[in-house]
């Protein structure tokens, strides 16, 4: 899910049902009836600024991690939102006139929302995000949902597709990948995708018959719009296709990979580890025959 697309899904009319139907569940339960003697108007105050503040926690969490490049754990985005809100909550409730609550209530109130929060969690990811996203991207939300449990899960391999008449065939493109997907608006065939470069504020994708095309937006938003057996991102600025793979040789900077069109770009030495076994899987898998010297280095 790219941010953008993320910023969607708040706006969504399936996660705000999502999210009033959570309120509705609270106020039926009233796990928070024991401390509060609230009339009308306090009690839509006070569940106002849970509920505000959540929201508000959880696309800060999510924000952070967009922009440091973190992976957005639930166990991060909605815990640190739940705990937030609980703060806010009793802080809110003292302010209107509730009992400063003891130790072992605020531990109560704590746990509860932290299970009640991942319990939504759990709902959201499996029947609000896959048909947000298929709403979208304009794709079946059960396409959607696999997708989404398998990176979840970590089993997308390198994969890739074939190409365009300039670059030898792509090997082993999964027969579930897309025809069509949407980069910043743009749509591409993804066998025709050879590789993306960040531009300051701008990306630009470079396509197997030559054609460069410029956009403007942030290259880790445009990788996670692309799917994961496709390619990988080989360095902060650059995103390569396998199907552009040629070499890895080692260089006084640092690896640098060879692409079949003879450009190099740099590897980046924490992705060393996991750019060199998809380097050599995907040479195995198109049987090149590398030179000596890449031989030795990938060894």
């Amino acid at each position: 899910m790219t941010w953008r697309e993320m910023q969607g899904q708040f706006r969504h009319p399936l996660f705000m049902g999502m999210m009033l139907m959570m309120a509705l569940c609270i106020v039926v339960i009233g796990p928070y009836d024991h401390l509060l003697n609230f009339d009308v108007l306090r009690l839509t105050i006070f569940y106002g600024v849970c509920f505000g503040s959540f929201t508000g926690l959880l696309y800060f969490a999510l924000n952070l991690c967009h922009r440091f490049e973190w992976r957005a754990y639930g166990l991060f985005t909605v815990g640190f939102a739940a705990l937030g809100a609980t703060f806010f909550g009793l802080a809110a409730a003292m302010v209107l006139g509730a009992p400063t609550p003891s130790i072992s209530d605020m531990a109560l109130v704590a746990g509860f929302n932290l299970v009640f929060c991942f319990l939504g969690e759990v709902l959201l990811s499996i029947f609000i995000i896959p048909r947000v996203l298929a709403d979208l991207r304009g794709r079946a939300a059960n396409d959607i949902l696999a997708e989404f449990i398998a990176s979840e899960a970590g089993s997308l391999g390198p994969s890739a597709g074939p190409s365009g008449p300039a670059i030898a065939p792509h090997p082993g493109l999964s027969p579930e990948m897309p025809a069509q997907i949407s980069i910043f608006g743009q749509s591409f065939d993804p066998k025709r995708i050879f590789m993306i470069e960040a531009k300051e504020h701008y990306i630009a994708v470079f396509l197997t018959d030559g054609t460069e095309l410029l956009l403007r937006g942030r290259i880790v938003d445009a990788v996670a719009a692309i799917p994961s057996q496709l390619g990988r991102r080989v360095h902060r600025s650059y995103w390569v296709s396998a199907v552009a793979v040629a070499a890895l040789r080692p260089e006084k900077s640092g690896l640098q990979l060879t692409l079949t069109d003879g450009q190099s770009v740099p590897v980046a030495r924490s992705r060393i580890p996991e750019i060199r076994p998809w380097v050599e899987t995907v040479l195995a898998t198109a049987k090149q025959k590398a030179p000596k010297k890449v031989l030795s280095a990938l060894s």
